[in-house]
């Protein structure tokens, strides 16, 4: 069984941005947040341009997804949110948070679960999510998907993100899970419109 992690924010502001949320849809299987991201997300400014596609897009998921709770993330939400401003400035509280998640998942994987890691921060492939993480950058997440048929262009969409003033790396890193052995990713993506949907 697969499912999809994210441990940083990054993947969903950038779909966000464009209304494309739905290209996650796809994925019949749990959707996996930190706390901190989901705390991120769902605290962001109301006249950010990514909040309604997000709020809609938590809204209809529901209990699909599941926030795994971090020591550092409920210390952070214990905290007054003027204190929170400053340490969102002076410590790096995604990092912490992605470091605690890598050791939750490598210990907590069942044996014969794999797991797909959409990230933009490029602190997560320096960390260990165990030999069953396939870890995906949101950019080549979308050039799978063309080669795939899904998406016309992944350069049309990251042009679109640029649009809304968000930098999205050109980058293609993809690194399977090395106890998949032929199993990809993409083998759990539905690639017609309205299968998977939530």
């Amino acid at each position: 069984m697969l499912r999809l992690v994210l441990p940083d924010a990054g993947p969903l502001i950038s779909l966000g941005l464009i209304d494309r949320l739905d290209l996650l849809d796809r994925f019949d299987c749990a959707i996996v947040v930190t706390d901190m991201v989901r705390y991120e997300l769902e605290r962001g400014g109301e006249g950010a341009p990514d909040k309604p596609a997000l709020d809609r897009w938590f809204s209809k998921a529901g209990n699909r997804i599941q926030s795994i709770e971090t020591t550092y993330g409920l210390m952070y939400q214990a905290l007054p949110p003027d204190v929170q401003r400053r340490i969102r400035l002076t410590t790096d509280a995604g990092e912490n948070s992605i470091r605690e998640f890598s050791d939750h998942v490598r210990h907590t994987l069942s044996r014969g679960d794999q797991i797909l890691i959409l990230y933009e921060d490029g602190k997560v492939p320096t960390k260990d999510f165990g030999p069953q993480a396939h870890l995906v950058h949101t950019f080549a997440f979308l050039l799978a998907l063309e080669n795939m048929g899904v998406i016309q262009s992944a350069d049309a969409l990251r042009e679109a993100i640029h649009h809304k003033r968000r930098n999205l790396a050109r980058d293609l890193f993809e690194r399977p899970a090395a106890d998949a052995g032929d199993e990809s990713w993409t083998q759990a993506y539905d690639t017609q419109p309205g299968g998977s949907q939530m």
